[in-house]
């Protein structure tokens, strides 16, 4: 009966130790391979592409790249693209500058009808009208970025959030008295 128990206890401690232990290796974020996302952006959208691998490099599935209808909407860029992902499409327009995009003032008419809305968007030589429904507008860098659902625009704000910087140890250890 002695031996059956100690053999009870070697078997279950056995199994206690294998199963505290991962045999699943995860590499690192900075490790981890990039999808490379050149095939999806056009040449002539090249000053997209920045964008889009931000994207892709924080989890979104990016499907395509198209241009705009905001090509040419403002009178300081020509640069505008269409971005489809797995999370919704975003219009995003690409400025000389940040300054362009601070500087940028954008205000919501009264509503004429409760599901059709009139923003006003004035940049430095530019004021526009952008009607219909409802829009979410993020200035990021020199970009104005426009999505039309709320989920679709919290999940790019928190994807553009600044992120804590890792602290840097020059290569010394400390370890605990």
């Amino acid at each position: 009966m002695r031996m059956l128990s100690l053999c009870s206890v070697v078997l279950l401690s056995s199994m206690l130790g294998c199963a505290s232990r991962s045999s699943q290796v995860v590499p690192p974020s900075s490790v981890a391979q990039r999808t490379d996302v050149s095939s999806l952006v056009p040449a002539d959208l090249g000053f997209a592409k920045e964008f889009v691998q931000l994207l892709s490099d924080s989890g979104w599935q990016v499907q395509a790249v198209r241009p705009s209808k905001f090509n040419g909407f403002f009178r300081e860029t020509n640069r505008a693209a269409w971005i489809e992902t797995d999370k919704g499409t975003l219009e995003v327009v690409f400025f000389d500058n940040d300054t362009a995009v601070e500087q940028m003032q954008i205000s919501e008419e009264q509503k004429r009808a409760p599901d059709y809305h009139t923003y006003v968007v004035r940049t430095a030589k530019t004021t526009q009208r952008i009607e219909g429904g409802v829009a979410y507008f993020t200035k990021h860098r020199s970009m104005l970025i426009m999505a039309s659902d709320r989920d679709l625009n919290e999940a790019l704000n928190r994807t553009l959030a600044p992120r804590p910087k890792a602290a840097h140890n020059n290569g010394t250890q400390r370890t605990r008295n």
